[in-house]
């Protein structure tokens, strides 16, 4: 083989490995930092809670809900029809009003999974790995007209895998896909905005059964961080 000859063939492989490279996916881990610096970054991380209002049921229901970022923690107070109901989560117990005076809690090991998972995904657990531990795992990218979108499996620790696609350009959530769920449901999310704290949230919230009818419609009508009173997240004391 002549010198020239074997430069070529030199150069030849190390294309091919820097093309490689290029094509490697991102980690996990990556794909989540990008998109916590996209919605608002070190912002996330200074608020003890949120407090979130808006409706679901095409307005049917109003509700109020308040979480916090620092552990697993949340409430929701939903009204229909002058009715209120309110259900929630402190971490050991999720709970939810079953009429006047009384509280269904529950701490079952499936009650447990469905309040964790819920709590995770609803408060960006992800974006605080030490505060809410949990696996993530890039299972592929996939192209849907002119987006392209990574997707990340999320199991929160005592939780069950989430499904979780994030948008490559604008690295907002698109998507949520609950496959283990009761029903199964995907949850699409959009009207991204930024709220005068400077943290950026899905304003609408869409969810789809496996056969792609529509079983909810959500719009988030206030977005507010700051001190929160964690003793709402406990069950209530029924009468």
């Amino acid at each position: 083989m002549n010198a020239n000859r074997a430069f070529l063939l030199l150069l030849a492989a190390a294309n091919f490995c820097s093309g490689a490279a290029r094509a490697a996916p991102p980690s996990a881990e990556a794909v989540v930092a990008a998109s916590k610096r996209a919605t608002g970054g070190a912002a996330w991380d200074t608020p003890q809670g949120c407090t979130e209002t808006g409706s679901h049921g095409d307005g049917a229901i109003t509700y109020l809900t308040r979480f916090s970022l620092q552990g697993y923690g949340m409430r929701t107070d939903g009204t229909r029809g002058g009715d209120t109901r309110s259900m929630g989560f402190d971490g050991k117990v999720r709970w939810q009003t079953a009429g006047p005076g009384a509280v269904d809690s529950k701490s079952d090991p499936a009650s447990l999974q469905e309040a964790i998972m819920t709590n995770y995904i609803s408060v960006n657990g992800f974006f605080f790995p030490d505060r809410f531990p949990a696996r993530l795992r890039y299972l592929r990218t996939a192209q849907e007209a002119e987006h392209r979108f990574d997707i990340i499996e999320m199991t929160p620790t005592g939780g069950r895998p989430l499904e979780v696609w994030f948008n490559r350009q604008t690295h907002f959530i698109e998507r949520v896909i609950d496959g283990q769920g009761t029903p199964p449901v995907r949850v699409e999310a959009s009207d991204y905005r930024r709220n005068t704290a400077g943290l950026t949230i899905a304003h609408r919230l869409t969810v789809y059964s496996t056969d792609g009818a529509v079983l909810d419609r959500g719009v988030v009508t206030g977005f507010d961080c700051g001190a929160i009173d964690t003793r709402a997240f406990s069950p209530p004391a029924g009468r």
